[in-house]
């Protein structure tokens, strides 16, 4: 109870205080002019001559501009695919990223796209944030095994690009993946 009188009576006494130095004392110490305008005095906000980049309406960047990428016609690489609400590779997953990896070690000129999604259970929000975790995870076993991260993008779809239309856990099982593409 000792507490509560203590807020109370120093917000008392904050409240006198603000009373008896009056309006222009406080504008001062807000950086406000006299008149109250709250904007006044401070610092405008820098002006830039920006142009909106290349990105379309659903936030993903057009095929064929990713950083000056371009998929490659006719060459596939295995899609990996994850548990429920999961980023993490499973075991059997792990067998096609070694695959992949040693493509890419072989043809140094073969980059590579990764692309995170997930199934349509989960806000938007939350799957763009887990199809990302999913393509940084596939990123990061491939940087272990040697690939350069010059040589790899992610981008997360979430759910907006499924393989497989439907509701049922064998659409959402082939849905919860990430997409390898090679490009150059």
């Amino acid at each position: 109870m000792n507490s509560w009188f203590r807020i109370s009576m120093s917000a008392v006494l904050l409240s006198v205080l603000v009373a008896s130095t009056g309006c222009s004392t406080i504008s001062r110490w807000f950086g406000w002019d006299e008149s109250g305008d709250e904007t006044a005095g401070m610092v405008p906000p820098p002006t830039t001559d920006l142009q909106p980049g290349p990105w379309s309406e659903a936030g993903m960047l057009p095929p064929g501009t990713r950083a000056g990428w371009n998929p490659i016609p006719g060459m596939t690489l295995p899609t990996v695919y994850f548990a429920y609400d999961q980023s993490t590779i499973g075991t059997t997953e792990q067998a096609k990223l070694e695959q992949v990896a040693n493509i890419l070690l072989q043809q140094k000129d073969v980059n590579v796209i990764i692309e995170g999604n997930c199934d349509e259970r989960g806000s938007s929000e939350y799957n763009r944030s887990l199809g990302e975790r999913r393509a940084l995870a596939v990123k990061v076993y491939l940087a272990k095994l040697g690939i350069a991260d010059t040589r790899m993008q992610t981008q997360s779809y979430g759910e907006d690009k499924p393989a497989v239309q439907g509701a049922d856990e064998s659409a959402y099982a082939k849905n919860r993946r990430a997409d390898l593409i090679a490009a150059k």
